[in-house]
């Protein structure tokens, strides 16, 4: 499962460590907004939520848009 974590930023590298330990497998990281993404088992993400630092735990969504062009419905 895709995820999006937001987590403390003065606490950044220690509480992904801490993430990656309950399971997480980062995919990408911005410390300086305190957001990561990663994969984790569905059954990790209330390990997840359970990390001193992890402040939220998302589902990943895509959102896709019609084009421009395509009429209103």
């Amino acid at each position: 499962m895709d995820v999006v974590l937001s987590v403390d930023p003065g606490r950044f590298a220690e509480t992904i460590r801490a993430a990656q330990a309950a399971g997480l497998t980062v995919t990408s990281e911005q410390p300086l907004i305190g957001t990561a993404a990663g994969t984790v088992a569905e059954d990790r993400i209330p390990l997840l939520r359970a990390v001193d630092g992890v402040e939220a735990v998302e589902r990943d969504r895509t959102i896709r848009l019609p084009p421009p062009e395509s009429p209103v419905q």
